[in-house]
């Protein structure tokens, strides 16, 4: 049996949860609006906002709602990953 290298070049895939995902990563909702990262909660979980929506009555005042990825997931979901 070979011993594997647990090095990060041993051509090994990194998988991270969600709350770990990079900040460059944006979402699509299932309305077409886009989620872009906002921060992280004290317990290191992702924060999205929705800087623009479609729809200009989801336009708020003032700062935006602590929208973590699991929230978002669950009202506006599915979340489809694209590249911010």
């Amino acid at each position: 049996m070979t011993a594997s290298s647990q090095t990060p070049d041993s051509g090994r895939i990194r998988v991270l949860p969600q709350h770990d995902t990079p900040m460059e990563q944006a979402f699509v909702d299932k309305d077409g609006d886009v989620w872009v990262p906002n921060g992280h909660t004290p317990s290191g979980e992702l924060l999205l906002a929705c800087p623009q929506p479609l729809n200009p009555e989801d336009c708020g005042e003032g700062e935006s709602y602590a929208w973590t990825l699991r929230l978002v997931e669950a009202g506006f979901g599915p979340l489809t990953a694209v590249s911010a």
